[in-house]
Parts: structure tokens; sequence; C-alpha cells
């Protein structure tokens, strides 16, 4: 196998090691800005249902407050 090959090979296998990680990490991001489980699976093209987003969001920031979220109507 050439070298070429087998460094796309590691660099490939880097990068899918480290997705689920940077994808969870922006779900984070995005649920701290505000995003519904549901607006996040969305706009990941459902990867994950909303239902799991909800779960990760829970898992790692804990559940969210009680109560409606303030309108986004001005």
């Amino acid at each position: 196998m050439e070298e070429r090959v087998k460094t796309r090979l590691r660099e490939a296998a880097v990068a899918y090691k480290a997705a689920p990680i940077e994808l969870r990490d922006a779900i984070l991001e995005a649920a701290d800005d505000g995003a519904t489980d549901a607006e996040i699976a969305v706009e990941i093209d459902l990867t994950y249902s909303p239902d799991y987003v909800g779960r990760l969001i829970r898992k790692y920031r804990g559940p969210r407050k009680r109560g409606r979220r303030p309108s986004s109507e001005s």
C-alpha cells in the first residue's frame, strides 16, 4: 500500500473517531443558546432524533429549567 493511501486512511480514521465528540459539543452549544431538541435535530438533518438530542443535553447539562421559554416575538 502506498504511503499516500496509508496517510489518508489514518487521517480519515482520526476524523471519524472525533466526529461524535464534535457533534455532541455542537449540540450542547446550540442548547446553551436556547435551541430546542427538535430544532437541533432538524438542523443536523435528523442524524440524532430529538429524543436522543434531549438525552444528551440532560446527561451533560442537567434538566432544563421548568416553564415556558421566553417568546422570541418583539
